[in-house]
């Protein structure tokens, strides 16, 4: 036998003998790393002191609003409004405290209803004492002592008072607000659009049409307001305009990035499969441009926001702005804070359903998706 052959069949023995990976550890590593960091990121178990501490803290502060003095030293009608809704403030704040604890007796049950539960009460506990120390605070700074004092501070019952009695101003308002809202959304956001594709696709419309978007888009919607007012044909048009002027800046500048990120890859292949503009338009870059035009509806969404409350100060006698600056000038600070407290759930509403579309429409992304 050769010395090769020797040196051959001791290295295949050694081989033979040393440990080999397992494949399944292999394969699980990364798996079993990564269910690690979800853990860690999202806990999985139910933090009871979180948990009960704010379930008791909530039946605290229902006993508070009803059994602790008021403070004297408070107008006579903010007394009768601390009054009138002493037992609507006391039982809300029972009623979540039951329904909590309701949610976490539902999570010891291996049943959907149990998972939803118990994913609800892991993590939504930490809000649900937050946000009970937060009541317990405004309540006790408002009514009880007159820490805060009024009229700039107003009592929970004082606002939900005020929502009470303007409900149906309110919702007329509200009503006009979404209306106009939507139309100047959809108004600049188509017109974000066209320009976005347009500047991102043709380059001589890049050349001439990005630099003035640099300059004037950025500029405040509020800076608009005196030559807007007095070109438009009314103040509903020119409020449209404001609104679609503020969402058209980010729309394009962000369509335009989408479109020109998509990789030129992409046009290759289909365009060896014979498609021609309009089809690499329609179904390339729009598609891939989704992201970022996502990203850039988030933004223009905030920024109608502030235009929407900007422009019904200026000659649009309804709507939430409206009723918002009426309020303030009667010195009714209740009625102010009840508007902006629709005015927070209006927006806080409008944007889970932008968070819900995009994750529906780009749903063969979720993973990539970290807004």
């Amino acid at each position: 036998m050769s010395t090769l052959t020797v040196r051959r069949t001791a290295s295949a023995s050694a081989k033979a003998a040393a440990p080999q990976p397992d494949p399944d550890v292999t394969v699980q590593g990364p798996a079993r790393i990564h269910a690690a960091l979800d853990r860690v990121s999202h806990p999985v178990r139910i933090n009871p002191l979180l948990l009960g501490g704010g379930i008791l803290a909530w039946v605290g502060f229902a006993l508070v609003v009803l059994f602790m003095p008021n403070e004297s030293s408070q107008s006579l009608r903010d007394l009768q409004a601390i009054d009138a809704m002493r037992t609507p403030i006391a039982i809300a704040g029972l009623l979540v405290a039951v329904a909590w604890a309701g949610i976490w007796a539902l999570s010891a049950s291996d049943s959907r209803l149990g998972r939803w539960a118990h994913g609800h009460a892991t993590h939504g506990a930490a809000w649900l004492l937050g946000l009970a120390l937060w009541a317990l605070f405004w309540e006790y700074s408002t009514a009880k002592t007159a820490a805060l004092a009024p009229p700039y501070f107003q009592s929970p019952q004082a606002v939900l008072n005020a929502i009470w009695t303007d409900h149906g101003l309110l919702a007329e308002s509200l009503g006009n607000s979404l209306l106009l809202l939507v139309v100047g959304f959809v108004v600049g956001l188509v017109a974000g659009l066209v320009t976005g594709v347009t500047i991102g696709w043709f380059q001589q419309a890049n050349y001439w049409v990005h630099p003035i978007l640099i300059f004037l888009g950025p500029v405040p919607s509020l800076a608009w307001v005196p030559l807007v007012f007095v070109l438009a044909p009314s103040a509903y048009s020119g409020a449209v305009f404001m609104i679609a002027l503020s969402v058209w800046f980010p729309i394009t500048v962000l369509t335009r990035a989408g479109v020109l990120s998509v990789p030129r890859s992409y046009f290759d292949v289909a365009q060896t499969l014979g498609a021609k503009g309009a089809f690499l338009v329609a179904r390339i870059s729009l598609p891939a441009a989704l992201p970022s035009i996502f990203t850039g509806a988030f933004m223009a969404l905030g920024a109608s926001f502030v235009s929407l409350t900007v422009a019904e100060n200026f000659g649009v006698n309804s709507g939430l702005g409206w009723y918002l600056n009426w309020k303030k000038g009667w010195g009714d600070y209740a009625g102010v804070y009840a508007g902006i407290v629709v005015l927070v759930v209006v927006c806080g509403v409008l944007l889970t359903l932008l968070f819900r579309s995009r994750n529906w429409v780009l749903r063969w992304e979720k993973e990539l998706t970290r807004w």
